[in-house]
C-alpha cells in the first residue's frame, strides 16, 4: 500500500507528540517559575548619588485645630444661650471634632440635639484667617489663605500648604533647586493646632506610619528641619502593571474606589477604604467625609454615628488589611531636628511655626525596569529551543514547508486514514 512509504515519518511523529506530552509538566513548571520571577522582580531600586539639577519636592504642611473646651462653651453660650442643655456642649464636641466615635449621641434618643451638622462645623470650627496668620516662604511674605487650602480629611476640614490634592493639580506647587535653595516656610498658628508633614500626594489620616506628626499648642515655639529622598521613576516603568511595579501613580484610582480624592495615593485608598466599610455597616459616613460637593455619599445623623460608634473597633481592624499600594512618586521624609514642646513660652498669642529643608539632597532613588517585555520574551525564545531545539525561524520554515507540500502531506493524511480503516475492517472480519 502507499502509505507503507510515510510509516518512518508516521512514527517519527508519533515519537514527537509522546516526547511533547512527557515534557509538558516540566515545561508548566518551568514557565511558572520564570513568570513569577517577571512578575516579582520586573523592578529594580537603586541609589542614585550625583547631584545634578534635580527638582526637589517641598513637602505638604497640613494644620488641623484641636479641640479647645473653653472655645466651645463660650460660642456655645453666644449661640444657643446661656441657659443651655449642659449635654449640647458634649454633642457639638463630638460633632465638630468627631473622631470616630460620638459617646453623646447615645442622649440624643431622649434629648434634643442639633441635627443641622453643616452649620455646627461653620460656628464651632475655625476659619483659614482665624487659624493661620503672617506665612512666609523663602523669606517672601504670601496671604496664608491663598496658599493653605482646605484639604477633607477625617480630622474634618484642614488646611493644606503644597498639597496636590488641595490645589488640585497633578504638579507640586512648590519645588527646590540649586536656584531656589532648600526651601524653608514659617507661619503662626492662632489656635491649638495639629501639624503634618507628609508628601504633597499624601492625606493626613490616623495612624500614619511615615508622616510626621506633631501637637503645637497656643503660644509655643515649633521648628522641624527635614532631610528628603526623591524618588524617581524612569520611563519605561509606566509599560508595567501596577503589580509588577508594586506601587500606583497618581492617575492610577482604583477601580472599585469612591473616588474621594483628586489623585491616587495610599493614604487617599486607606480613607476611601475605611468610608466605603461605613457605607457597609451603616450605609453613612462621617460628615467630615461626606461634605466634599464632588460626591454625593449619605452622611450619618446621630442614629448613624451611634451605629459608626458600634463598629468603630472592626472598622479599625478591617481597615489595615485593605488592598492599598503605595504611591510610585511617594518621598521619603527623615526628621533632622524637632523642637521639643515649650510651655514657657505659652504666654504668646500666637504659635511661631518653622518647617525647613536641611539642605537639597544628593540622592535619590531610582525605580527603573529591571525585567522588559523583550527579557520575557528572551526567557521563553531559550525555554522553547530548550525542551523542542527550535527556534522562530524554523517554526516559520515548517508552516513554509507545510504549505510547500500540502498536497502530499493532504495524501498521506488521507492514506494514512484509509488504510487505517481497511485494516480495521479485515480485524473485525477476522473476529
Amino acid at each position: 500500500m502507499n502509505w507503507i512509504r510515510y510509516l518512518p515519518l508516521a512514527l517519527k511523529g508519533l515519537f514527537y507528540v509522546v516526547t511533547l506530552g512527557i515534557s509538558i509538566p516540566f515545561i508548566a513548571s518551568v514557565s511558572r517559575s520564570l513568570l513569577k520571577s517577571f512578575v516579582s522582580s520586573s523592578v529594580s531600586f537603586n541609589l542614585d548619588t550625583i547631584y545634578l539639577n534635580w527638582n526637589t519636592t517641598f513637602p505638604a504642611i497640613t494644620v488641623c485645630e484641636l479641640y479647645n473646651s473653653e472655645k466651645i462653651w463660650d460660642l456655645s453660650d453666644s449661640h444657643f444661650g446661656i441657659e443651655h442643655e449642659l449635654h449640647i456642649d458634649d454633642f457639638i464636641s463630638d460633632i465638630a471634632f468627631f473622631r470616630g466615635i460620638c459617646i453623646s449621641c447615645e442622649n440624643c434618643h431622649r434629648l434634643p440635639c442639633p441635627d443641622n451638622f453643616t452649620m455646627l462645623l461653620e460656628v464651632f470650627r475655625s476659619k483659614c484667617h482665624e487659624l493661620i496668620i503672617e506665612c512666609s516662604y523663602l523669606n517672601h511674605i504670601f496671604d496664608c489663605c491663598d496658599q493653605f487650602l482646605p484639604l477633607h480629611t477625617e480630622y474634618g476640614v484642614c488646611y493644606s500648604f503644597n498639597s496636590n490634592q488641595a490645589h488640585k493639580s497633578y504638579l507640586a506647587q512648590y519645588k527646590n533647586n540649586r536656584q531656589t535653595g532648600a526651601g524653608h516656610l514659617k507661619f503662626h498658628a492662632a489656635a491649638d493646632i495639629q501639624l503634618h508633614v507628609h508628601a504633597p500626594i499624601d492625606i493626613p489620616f490616623p495612624f500614619a506610619e511615615g508622616m510626621v506628626r506633631d501637637t503645637v499648642l497656643l503660644g509655643s515655639y515649633k521648628e522641624i528641619i527635614l532631610n528628603v529622598i526623591e524618588v524617581y521613576n524612569h520611563e519605561s516603568v509606566n509599560e508595567l502593571s501596577p503589580e509588577q511595579r508594586r506601587c500606583r501613580y497618581s492617575n492610577e484610582h482604583l477601580p472599585e474606589g469612591l473616588g474621594l480624592y483628586e489623585f491616587y495615593s495610599y493614604s487617599g485608598c486607606i480613607i476611601d477604604c475605611t468610608v466605603a466599610k461605613h457605607l457597609l455597616y451603616c450605609n453613612c459616613t462621617s460628615h467630615f467625609m461626606a461634605m466634599s460637593s464632588s460626591n454625593l455619599l449619605p452622611v450619618c445623623d446621630y442614629r448613624g454615628l451611634i451605629c459608626l460608634t458600634n463598629n468603630h473597633d472592626r472598622v479599625l481592624a478591617e481597615r489595615k488589611s485593605c488592598e492599598c499600594m503605595s504611591s510610585c512618586e511617594e518621598p521619603e521624609y527623615n526628621i533632622i531636628h524637632n523642637t521639643a514642646d515649650d510651655n514657657q513660652e505659652a504666654e504668646r498669642e500666637a504659635s511661631d511655626i518653622h518647617v525647613a529643608l536641611i539642605e537639597l539632597p544628593t540622592q535619590r532613588y531610582v525605580r527603573r525596569v529591571a525585567k522588559s517585555n523583550l527579557d520575557l520574551l528572551i526567557a521563553v525564545g531559550g525555554l522553547v529551543s530548550l525542551f523542542f531545539n527550535t527556534s522562530l525561524l524554523r517554526i516559520l520554515e515548517g508552516i513554509y514547508l507545510c504549505f510547500k507540500y500540502r498536497k502530499v502531506i493532504t495524501q498521506f493524511a488521507v492514506g494514512f486514514l484509509v488504510g487505517t480503516f481497511k485494516y480495521l475492517q479485515i480485524l473485525t472480519k477476522l473476529k
